[in-house]
This record gives structure tokens, sequence and C-alpha cells, in this order.
């Protein structure tokens, strides 16, 4: 026994002498410490032998700064005595214990990836750079390598404040696409977020943001998109604004801009705009106050004069009929200046210019000129104020409308007949009435054609006062003797001296060489007795209604070997014309006035001679034409 224990006392010493470990013994974090007491002792054979130090020994010993830990140990744990952060699990020494790992400690500790980032959700993400063990532990969402990535706005990831995938928010590049979701329409290419869903959604017209392709709030950019822009708001072109005029910015429209604007009718005319003027012929127009004439017609466009607003007895001058093939017409208020200044009408008046007249006035012609006599030419006023007593105040009674343009005869005394005015009687009045005013108010028949036939005519049995107040509304004045003269021209015939116009067939007008008894003679010799202006449209007229013979009166134009030198039409033809030359008395028919010798279907010579007839006078060979400065 002695022997043994010797031996390993031997053994012991010699370890020791041989061992570098500190004072106290070896430390071996391994180790248990072999057989230990109840009270953490470690026993051996020998008391007096020394026993290896652990890092599991159950005994704060060796460098260890709390039971088994800190020192060469493992770190210590939270709340357990240590000298420097490395003696800590938490890598954090404070007031001489380790505390709780934070993410504001400045030690990469605890789940973090790195120092105070990454790890648990409750950590901050870790910054481009820093150490990641996925995207989640990176505030780009980009973990590659184990490190966190810079974000960008092309790595397909919802970072750096973007409200959708690489889009929205802080992300100054990109701006959202629609269905993209956004916090404010400063995230979305529309500028457009939804309140509710919180998407972007496509620019609109009435959104209240200046986004899409408009130049403005809600307004500009390609037409049919927006609205056009007002006044003063931001445009591109003159294609953004409402009023079609843009400086950088929409301006207010003007009569001088070259645009049509405002409330302008057609270009710098029409319209209350600040220096439009009124339109000329032929120019668009809303009402005839937007025209120069006053005259704005069934197509919307400035007529050439008042009267010439209508359709039939408007534009159908000229030469062919109606609906013909190769006709050619025109406005039948065109005019025509005369050497001595004065313009003439190149046609003679329509029923149809007389009916624009008559009712837009509702038939009250008296209290027209009352209203409107002072805006009148001093030659206007002269012709109607000693017959102010004539002018009708509505359409009956004895100096009514129907009266003096119907078939009603003031003077039947001159001649004792109805002087071809009165239908019934083998005759026409070419101003149209409806067959109860025919019938019940004039005694007459109903007229054989329709009314818009009848306003091609050129109107005949009207009195003086009430053609001269046509004129006057229409702008001008009745012409006189000297102008209708003048527009007559020096020769014999406006053709020439012989009095055969020549070369026109029945339906077109001409003057047929007829015998004494009025059947066609190829053989009479060529004084104009044997002659007669002989045009039928239609051709026999309405055989339902033969004693009506409007049908034998040309509409102004259709004639051309009619024209005057300078091209006023009908100065030779079917009608003479009513002037507004005095000529004394007409014996006891009271003032006359000069009518000039035209000629008439009716088989009245031509030629400078004239009648003298009351003013009230009517006749169904007999109308007028009208006179302009």
């Amino acid at each position: 026994m002695r022997i043994r224990l010797f031996a390993s006392l031997s053994m012991a010493l010699l370890a020791a002498a041989c061992t570098t470990d500190p004072p106290g013994g070896t430390v071996d974090p391994t180790s248990d410490g072999g057989p230990q007491t109840t009270d953490g002792s470690t026993t051996s054979p020998d008391a007096d032998v020394p026993r290896p130090i652990t890092c599991r020994d159950k005994v704060k010993n060796g460098d260890e700064t709390d039971l088994d830990c800190g020192g060469a140990c493992a770190g210590c744990a939270d709340g357990q005595i240590c000298k420097l952060a490395k003696d800590c699990s938490s890598q954090v020494c404070t007031g001489g214990k380790c505390a709780t790992p934070t993410h504001t400690d400045g030690v990469k500790n605890g789940t973090e990836t790195d120092v105070d980032c990454g790890g648990d959700a409750k950590a901050p993400k870790c910054a481009s750079g820093k150490r990641c063990g996925g995207a989640t532990d990176c505030d780009s969402a980009v973990c590659v390598g184990s490190i966190c990535q810079k974000a960008t706005d092309s790595d397909g990831v919802q970072n750096q404040g973007e409200t959708d995938v690489d889009c929205g928010g802080t992300n100054t590049t990109k701006k959202c696409v629609d269905t993209k979701k956004c916090t404010a329409g400063t995230d979305c290419v529309s500028l457009s977020c939804s309140n509710t869903d919180k998407i972007c959604v496509p620019a609109a017209a009435n959104d209240g943001i200046k986004n899409g392709t408009e130049t403005d709030i809600d307004c500009g950019g390609p037409a049919g998109t927006t609205p056009r822009c007002g006044t003063g708001k931001t445009c591109g072109a003159a294609t953004d604004c409402t009023n079609k005029v843009c400086s950088t910015t929409c301006l207010a429209p003007t009569g001088t801009d070259g645009v049509k604007n405002g409330d302008e009718s057609d270009v710098d005319c029409g319209g209350t705009t600040t220096g439009a003027a009124a339109c000329v012929a032929g120019k668009s127009c809303n009402v005839g106050g937007d025209c120069q004439s006053l005259g704005c017609n069934y197509l919307n466009k400035c007529a050439d004069g008042r009267s010439c607003t209508g359709r039939f007895g408007g534009d159908t001058c000229g030469s062919g009929e109606v609906g013909a093939g190769g006709a050619v017409h025109e406005s039948c208020c065109k005019k025509i200046a005369l050497p001595s200044g004065a313009k003439l009408d190149k046609y003679k008046t329509t029923a149809g210019r007389m009916r624009t007249f008559i009712e837009s006035l509702g038939g009250n012609v008296a209290g027209w000129y009352a209203a409107n006599r002072g805006t009148l030419s001093a030659a206007a006023q002269a012709q109607i104020d000693p017959y102010t007593g004539y002018l009708p105040t509505n359409y009956t009674g004895i100096y009514g409308v129907n009266q003096q343009i119907g078939g009603y005869i003031y003077l039947p005394t001159r001649p004792s007949s109805s002087q071809g005015c009165w239908i019934q009687g083998q005759g026409t009045h070419t101003y149209w009435l409806p067959d109860a005013v025919q019938i019940n108010d004039l005694g007459d028949t109903p007229h054989g054609f329709s009314k818009d036939y009848m306003d091609t005519k050129p109107l005949n049995c009207v009195t003086y006062p009430l053609l001269a107040a046509f004129c006057a509304w229409d702008g001008g004045r009745l012409e006189t003797r000297a102008e209708s003269d003048e527009a007559y021209g020096t020769n014999t015939y406006p053709w020439g001296a012989a009095p055969r116009p020549g070369g026109y067939a029945i339906v077109s007008g001409a003057w047929t060489k007829v015998a004494p008894g009025g059947a066609p003679c190829p053989t009479c010799d060529d004084t104009y007795a044997n002659w007669l202006y002989n045009y039928q449209f239609p051709v026999g007229g309405n055989a339902a209604k033969p004693q009506d013979l409007s049908f034998w009166i040309s509409a102004p134009g259709r004639f051309p070997k009619g024209a005057g030198p300078f091209g006023h039409q009908d100065i030779a033809g079917d009608m003479m014309e009513i002037t507004a030359t005095a000529a004394g008395n007409d014996g006891s028919l009271g003032p006359a006035v000069r009518w000039n010798r035209s000629g008439s279907y009716e088989g009245h010579d031509i030629g400078y001679g004239g009648f003298a007839f009351a003013v009230m006078t009517k006749y169904g060979k007999a109308g007028g034409r009208c006179a302009y400065p």
C-alpha cells in the first residue's frame, strides 16, 4: 500500500513540475473534473493531490469572473459577474455585470447579423454593406453573398421607401404606373392616387390635377382627351386653348387674332367679340346680326342681302330651272355697280325676298318704319314719307299685306279689269297666299303652283309704298328711272339694234315671231310689234288650273339675252319696273311715279318710253329692283 501511494504521489509531483498552467491548476473547459462531492468539491484517493481546473467544475476558479464563465471560459449570461465585455455572452459588461443585448449597444450580439441590426424582427434592418443572413435582415431587402446590397429602382424589390416594387415613394427616378400602390399622387406617373384603394389611377379630365398630356389642370393636350383651356391657362399650342390663341398662356379672343373664337360666327367676324366686324356674304353666321347684310340664310351663311335668307327666291336666280341639270344659280341679292356710283340689284326683286321681309315683321310694315326711320338714308325716307298712311300694319284690311300683294285692285278705273293680278280672271300675282286667304279674303281662286315655285318668280302686283319700304328694310332704296335707264344701256335693245334675241328655245325664254293674230310666223318682218316674249315653265302650265298664268313669267336670270351692258339681268324681259321717280299726278288717281318700259311676257314692247302710274297701282306685268349706296 505504501509503495502504491508513493508511486501516485511521485507521478503527481512530476506532472506539476512539467505544467505551464497558471497557479491553481489546469483549466479544462471540457472536463467534468472527475468525481465530485455533494458540495461540489473534487474528491480523490488522496486529499493532498491537486485537482484540475475546468469550466464545468461548478467552481468559480481560474480566471472565471463568475461560476464556470468569463475569463477563458464561455461568456457569462446576462446578470453574471464580468470584468471585460469578452466575459459576457452579450459582449456587454456594464457595472461589473453582463448586460442583456440591445440593438443600440454597439455590439454584434444576440441574433444580430451585424452590429445592432439584422436577426430578429425587432432589430433594425442592416444598411448596405452590412452582414446578413437573408433579405429580411436588410433595409434594402436585398441580401447577396451574406452582404446587404444598396437599394436600386431596378432590383425587383419594394424598398427604400418605395410604394410598390421599384417605383413611388422616395424613389425619385421612377413613378408608379396605373394599378401600382401609392400613398400620394406624387408616387404615380398619372399624379393621381386613389384615396380609397391607394393605387395609381389613370389621368382624368376631372381629377383636379395637371397630369397626362394636359397643359394645365384638366385641360389642354391632344384634342378629344380633355377640354380646351380657358383664358390665362398654360398652353403649348393654340389647339390647347378654347380661344385657339396661345402665347405660353391662352389669350382672350379678339376680333383681329385671325382665329374663329369667342362667340364669333366666322374668323374675326360675327358675334360680340371685341373688335370683331360684321361678316361679309358667304361667311358663317348664327343670326342676322352677325352679317353686314343683316341676313343669315338657311345654310347659316351671310346672305348678299337681308331678304335673301330663304331658299326659293333667295338663291335661285340665274340660268336653268330649280332642280334641272346644268342650272347655274346664285344669290338673288347680288348687286352690280353703275358707272354713276349706285349699285342696283342684279335681278328683279323676287316674291321670296318680299316674303322674308313681310314675315320678319309679322306684317307690321308701318310699325317697323316708324321705329327705324331715323336709321335709313335720306333718299329712302323721301321715297316713303309721303305714303306712310298706305303702309300695312297687319295682313288684313284695306291696306293689309294680303291686299297689297294679292289680287286686290285699288284703282279699278284704270284699267277696269283686274290688271292681271286676279288669278280667276286669267292672271297671276306671284306672291303666294294660302288657299283660305285667296278664297275668303280676296274672293279669288287658289294658286295653281306651290309656294316654293312662286317664290322663285319676280314679284308683281305690288304697290309702290310697299316696294319702297321693302328696299329700305333691305338696306337700300327703290331705284330711280335714271338708274334704270343707265342699267339698260344706250342700245335700242340690250343685245343690239335689232329686236330679235335669237336662239332660245321656248322653255328657256325668247321672243317668238308671231303674226298679228298671235300664231307663230317665222316669215314676218323684224318690227318688234311682231315679236312676243314666249317663256313657259312648265310648258303648258297647270292643266287643272289653266287660269294661273305664273308659268309664263320666267324666274330672274333665265333669259340672259335680256341683260344690260353691266350685267343686270332681265333689263329687257318679262316685266316692267316701278321706279321712284315722281311723275306728277295721274289725273284723278293721285300722285304718280314713273315705270320704265322693259317689256313683258304679255307682249309689251321694249324701249325708253314709260308710264306714269298712281302710287297704289298694281299690275301683273310690273315689279321692281332696289338700289344701294
